[in-house]
């Protein structure tokens, strides 16, 4: 689902008022008016509202331009079959695996009041895996590397919706509609299809006590454990009482430890869930209708810098988990993603799996701080 931000201000002092003094015999005071303030109109309780920050947390992205590149992985593949969820596979294949990719996504804000904050975002993130067939020699491994290697693009539109409820309490909404596949644009089976939209979505209730606190639990449907799942969620955002460290907690999405050095450098520790589900177009499997179950952990240190005004520079490291890399077949569910969760017993079409593998990521961002 995967992964999940995020974002004004509250406006506090609206007039400043004026006094004007003129010079006048001191022994003589004029009787005040009290007519002219028959006029004025009782406005009643003011309120007011939670902003949806806390100090110190890590810029929001309002345009991030970023590279993916791993180091040397294994990937390995089972035959063509039906393999249960917690099947290893059979007669499996190894090679090696590697993959980079650009990655350009944007987040602006659409309406920015003290009652109601409304983004609306965009990405299109690729990823160019590259699988030796020599070392897989079998046709039906090599056929299934060939549809993986060609161009894994996610393109997606989001929305969030930040509305607080009170001056300690609010409300986050976030909704992403996404086409993903091995798109190479050549023909009409490797163009996006509006038929194969993916649909997630985030609800959480959370309190602001503070201004270093902000916690909130909510409910996702979420890709990003590869497919279709229904997770619990808890954020979690904290500030020390120096302002030196912290964390950017949405559990089990990802989770950070933050310490910042100074205005101007940052550093985050944890990991994140990334992932999502590809169509696998114009393959030459028998076996068609097919989605790439694709999801990892990415454990790293993240370090983020101020160049110049709202111009940051982010550099990833870290390592590659492999949590899903399965194969399904939809074309005997009409095409329809299905939801097999936890305990669901669908059977996978090719059960797959990847070693653990360096990688680095590097971004310039446009950020609102």
């Amino acid at each position: 689902m995967d992964h999940l931000t995020y974002k004004t201000a509250l406006i506090g002092f609206l007039f400043l008022p004026i006094i004007g003094f003129t010079q006048t015999d001191t022994t003589y005071q004029e009787e005040e008016d009290y007519s002219m303030y028959d006029d004025v109109e009782d406005v009643g309780t003011i309120v007011t509202y939670c902003s949806p920050k806390i100090f110190d947390l890590s810029p929001n992205r309002f345009v991030s331009l970023g590279y993916d590149l791993t180091g040397i992985g294994e990937f390995t593949s089972s035959n063509e079959g039906t393999f249960a969820p917690d099947s290893s596979g059979f007669g499996t294949q190894s090679s090696d695996l590697k993959y980079q990719g650009l990655r350009l996504n944007a987040n602006i804000p659409v309406i920015s009041l003290s009652k109601f904050v409304w983004q609306l975002g965009g990405g299109i993130n690729q990823s160019r895996m590259s699988i030796d067939n020599e070392q897989l020699g079998n046709l039906g491994h090599t056929q299934l590397s060939e549809a993986i290697s060609r161009n894994l693009t996610s393109i997606n539109l989001n929305t969030t919706l930040f509305k607080p409820l009170n001056e300690n309490s609010f409300l986050i909404l976030q909704l992403l509609a996404e086409m993903n596949g091995n798109y190479d644009f050549k023909s009409k089976q490797t163009t996006p299809d509006l038929n194969n939209t993916k649909y997630s979505g985030t609800l959480i209730y959370g309190k602001r006590p503070h201004d270093r606190l902000q916690w909130g639990i909510g409910l996702s449907r979420t890709y990003r454990a590869g497919e279709l799942n229904y997770i619990p969620v808890v954020m979690y955002n904290y500030t020390s009482e120096n302002r030196k460290w912290g964390t950017e907690i949405l559990f089990p999405a990802k989770a950070h430890y933050r310490r910042k050095f100074n205005p101007r450098n940052i550093l985050l520790a944890g990991y994140e869930l990334e992932g999502t589900s590809y169509r696998l177009y114009d393959s030459q499997i028998n076996t068609q209708g097919l989605e790439l179950r694709r999801s990892e952990i990415r454990a790293r240190l993240d370090y983020q810098r101020q160049l110049v005004g709202f111009l940051w520079i982010g550099v990833q490291a870290g390592v590659i988990l492999n949590y899903n890399f399965n194969v399904d077949e939809l074309a005997s569910n009409n095409n329809k993603d299905f939801y097999r969760g936890f305990f669901g017993d669908q059977p996978f079409v090719f059960s797959n799996n990847m070693s653990p593998m360096p990688y680095l990521n590097l971004t310039l961002n446009l950020v609102s701080l």
